[in-house]
């Protein structure tokens, strides 16, 4: 650990009045209890983490954790997004070779409320709640509101190119149970044992207006004489029972063109929208009526009556593969999202394991971005959309004087999570790890700051650039307790700023807030 004598800004001793309120203004701390920070010497060092995108770059999403196959929901004003852990196939091989999921059995998610800043809201242990499934991939999510008045979440997801199982929880960060307790799709059943898909994956949930929910799924290539590379017979779809984890109707054959995976559903104006990614298929065999579909992009059709196989109708082409984008070429799967009164358009690349210079040695670890699409509700049309790097604008902002959870960040550097029970942690700290956010908003002022934090160690903040002068820091020593330690800042603080925290020595970080204490 770095030591030497530093000035520290004067400890601040919080009074209890101070403590007692649970609300979050600019003038009280909620985090509890509090001890005062110390001059104990520590520095953040000499040398900062390197970050693996800019403060300017709203994609990827996550800049420390590999992430794809996106899907989301959104609920009280945040957008939880889920994805397949790459992660987890990727420290599996120490960072090098290829991605063949065959490692992963957990789902990522994170969340937002300002599509700027994402919290990581941790895993969902699908190997744990489900044992029978060895992995988990590209998941799909729904909400609705029961007859108990909780809304309740229905999470899809393929267990290898297996089948299909279904996770349900009151929350959308869980817990999670297993209410099968085995696959809700599998080529053995009724409506597919005689006609099986050749990868029973990749579902794609929805509910309609009526409270209706709708599941989509399949891919891969054709099984039988009548199919080819244009009709490959590998898109189905059904109904879901009226408890969102049965099957409620005839399993029907989607008449898809060049279909290969990555099915999601969405219901826009009255009107069934399957999204998938187009296969490699040759295409000189293209149909005329139908246009352009490049190899691995993402294509979508529309229904107003989804099993019957008649009423679906060709939408287009609406995302081309990353390779047309700047990015490497790589395999495709989008969402769309519709946020506040804006679509957006989440999907995937491999823009972080480019960012991080690993793509001569590892290859097919992904990761999520955003950007804005547009879309015409009342007919069900999708237009054309991007990737960027520079993704979607901020909405509103993020307020300081509320109590933020540590894991969130528009950009993280050099940092790991731990888990112990229900609480998530920022640990794996190292000198010189740093979280950069952007848009926090400090209202009419602040003065003190609190964090709440286990180990020993310092917490530098700084406004507007990493590279800034700190306007304050608190110092600690736990001796291995959770503790809320506060320190007055070097100046007070107001409007709205970048806001970063940089780290010297070893801790666990749990939550930080700004108020303004009138001692």
């Amino acid at each position: 650990m770095n030591k030497k004598r530093i000035v520290t800004m004067a400890a601040s001793i919080i009074t209890a009045a101070s403590l007692a309120g649970c609300g979050a203004t600019a003038g009280e701390f909620s985090l509890g209890n509090s001890v005062p920070s110390e001059e104990l010497g520590f520095t953040v060092g000499d040398k900062l983490t390197e970050a693996y995108k800019g403060m300017d770059e709203n994609n990827p999403i996550s800049s420390d954790i590999f992430f794809a196959d996106p899907t989301a929901v959104e609920y009280e004003g945040r957008l939880y997004i889920y994805g397949t852990n790459d992660s987890q196939e990727f420290e599996a091989k120490n960072g090098f070779g290829s991605n063949g999921y065959g490692s992963i059995n957990t789902l990522a998610c994170y969340s937002t409320e300002d599509m700027s800043n994402f919290r990581y809201e941790g895993t969902v242990p699908v190997g744990e709640i489900a044992p029978w499934a060895s992995c988990s991939w590209a998941p799909s999510i729904v909400s609705r509101e029961e007859s108990d008045g909780k809304t309740h979440f229905y999470l899809y997801f393929a267990n290898s190119g297996m089948n299909i199982g279904v996770l349900t929880s009151t929350s959308p960060t869980g817990p999670w149970s297993d209410p099968v307790g085995g696959p809700l799709i599998y080529n053995e059943m009724d409506g597919l044992k005689d006609d099986p898909v050749c990868w029973c994956f990749d579902p794609g949930a929805c509910i309609d207006e009526n409270g209706v929910g709708w599941i989509a799924f399949g891919g891969g290539d054709p099984l039988h004489p009548d199919e080819n590379g244009v009709r490959t017979g590998n898109c189905r779809v059904a109904r879901l029972g009226k408890d969102m984890i049965s099957i409620d109707s005839e399993i029907v054959k989607v008449p898809t063109y060049f279909h290969f995976e990555a099915n999601e559903l969405n219901y826009i104006g009255g009107k069934y929208v399957l999204t998938y990614c187009s296969n490699y298929a040759d295409r000189a065999m293209t149909p005329a009526e139908i246009g352009t579909v490049q190899t691995c992009s993402m294509c979508y059709m529309t229904s107003d009556d989804p099993l019957n196989p008649d009423s679906w109708k060709w939408g287009g082409e609406y995302l081309t593969n990353p390779n047309q984008h700047g990015y490497p070429f790589s395999n495709n799967h989008s969402h769309l999202q519709k946020f506040g009164d804006k679509w957006y358009l989440l999907y995937q690349n491999v823009s972080l394991l480019e960012n991080m210079g690993k793509t001569e040695t590892a290859d097919g670890f992904r990761s999520i971005g955003i950007d804005k699409c547009d879309v015409d509700e009342k007919n069900a049309v999708i237009s054309v959309s991007k990737m960027s790097d520079g993704g979607v604008n901020q909405v509103g902002k993020l307020s300081a004087v509320e109590a933020q959870e540590a894991e969130t960040a528009h950009v993280a550097a050099g940092l790991k999570y731990y888990k112990d029970g229900e609480e998530l942690f920022v640990t794996g700290i190292s000198d010189g790890d740093w979280i950069g956010l952007k848009g926090v908003d400090f209202g009419g002022g602040v003065n003190s700051f609190a964090a709440r934090v286990k180990g020993d160690g310092i917490i530098e903040i700084r406004l507007d650039s990493i590279d800034s002068k700190p306007v304050g820091n608190i110092q600690f020593n736990t001796d291995g307790s959770i503790e809320t330690v506060t320190g007055k800042l070097d100046k007070n603080i107001s409007g709205t700023h970048d806001l970063y925290f940089v780290f010297g020595d070893t801790f666990l970080f749990d939550k930080w807030q700004f108020a303004n204490i009138v001692e």
